[in-house]
Protein backbone atom coordinates (compact mmCIF):
# COMPACT_ATOMS: atom_id res chain seq x y z
CA UNK A 1 0.00 0.00 0.00
CA UNK A 2 1.53 3.65 -0.71
CA UNK A 3 2.10 5.95 1.68
CA UNK A 4 -0.51 8.59 0.34
CA UNK A 5 -2.88 5.61 0.13
CA UNK A 6 -2.37 5.46 3.78
CA UNK A 7 -2.25 8.85 4.38
CA UNK A 8 -5.65 9.50 2.67
CA UNK A 9 -7.05 6.50 4.98
CA UNK A 10 -5.61 8.27 8.31
CA UNK A 11 -7.12 11.34 7.18
CA UNK A 12 -10.49 10.19 6.80
CA UNK A 13 -10.56 7.91 9.62
CA UNK A 14 -9.53 11.52 11.66
CA UNK A 15 -12.75 12.84 10.03
CA UNK A 16 -14.70 10.24 11.75
CA UNK A 17 -13.24 10.37 15.20
CA UNK A 18 -13.69 14.29 14.94
CA UNK A 19 -17.59 13.45 13.81
CA UNK A 20 -18.13 11.06 17.14
CA UNK A 21 -16.66 13.34 19.42
CA UNK A 22 -18.44 16.34 17.68
CA UNK A 23 -15.70 18.21 17.26
CA UNK A 24 -16.81 19.51 13.84
CA UNK A 25 -19.51 21.01 12.26
CA UNK A 26 -21.74 17.33 11.62
CA UNK A 27 -23.11 18.42 8.54
CA UNK A 28 -19.96 19.43 6.86
CA UNK A 29 -17.96 16.95 8.43
CA UNK A 30 -20.04 14.09 6.72
CA UNK A 31 -20.01 15.78 3.07
CA UNK A 32 -16.05 16.49 4.07
CA UNK A 33 -15.95 12.55 4.74
CA UNK A 34 -17.49 11.51 2.07
CA UNK A 35 -15.63 13.25 0.04
CA UNK A 36 -12.07 12.20 0.91
CA UNK A 37 -13.79 8.39 0.89
CA UNK A 38 -14.48 9.49 -2.76
CA UNK A 39 -11.08 10.54 -3.47
CA UNK A 40 -9.80 7.16 -1.69
CA UNK A 41 -11.89 4.72 -4.31
CA UNK A 42 -10.83 6.87 -7.16
CA UNK A 43 -6.92 6.23 -5.90
CA UNK A 44 -7.78 3.29 -5.61
CA UNK A 45 -9.19 2.67 -9.20
CA UNK A 46 -6.48 4.46 -10.91
CA UNK A 47 -8.37 7.00 -11.97
CA UNK A 48 -6.85 9.46 -9.94
CA UNK A 49 -3.81 11.19 -9.40
CA UNK A 50 -2.91 10.24 -5.75
CA UNK A 51 -0.39 13.33 -4.40
CA UNK A 52 -3.22 15.15 -6.10
CA UNK A 53 -6.26 13.85 -3.94
CA UNK A 54 -4.06 13.58 -0.66
CA UNK A 55 -3.74 17.80 -1.25
CA UNK A 56 -7.40 18.26 -2.13
CA UNK A 57 -8.22 15.42 0.92
CA UNK A 58 -6.10 17.69 3.10
CA UNK A 59 -7.30 21.05 2.33
CA UNK A 60 -10.96 19.99 2.66
CA UNK A 61 -9.99 18.74 5.79
CA UNK A 62 -8.34 21.77 6.71
CA UNK A 63 -10.97 24.03 5.92
CA UNK A 64 -13.54 21.52 7.89
CA UNK A 65 -11.26 22.34 11.13
CA UNK A 66 -11.18 26.23 10.14
CA UNK A 67 -15.00 26.16 10.30
CA UNK A 68 -16.54 27.23 13.79
CA UNK A 69 -19.10 24.16 15.19
CA UNK A 70 -22.52 25.38 14.28
CA UNK A 71 -25.12 25.53 16.94
CA UNK A 72 -27.91 23.67 16.69
CA UNK A 73 -30.67 24.53 14.82
CA UNK A 74 -33.77 26.36 17.11
CA UNK A 75 -37.23 25.37 16.81
CA UNK A 76 -38.74 28.10 14.85
CA UNK A 77 -42.49 28.80 16.09
CA UNK A 78 -44.05 30.06 12.97
CA UNK A 79 -46.80 32.38 13.34
CA UNK A 80 -49.12 34.48 10.86
CA UNK A 81 -47.50 38.25 10.25
CA UNK A 82 -49.92 40.39 12.00
CA UNK A 83 -50.88 41.94 9.39
CA UNK A 84 -52.60 38.83 7.47
CA UNK A 85 -54.24 38.10 11.08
Amino acid sequence: MSPVFSELRLLREAIEEDLDHRRIDENLGRGVYGYVGCLIRLVEDGDRDPARSLNEARSAAGFLRAVPRLPDPRPRIWSAPSCLA
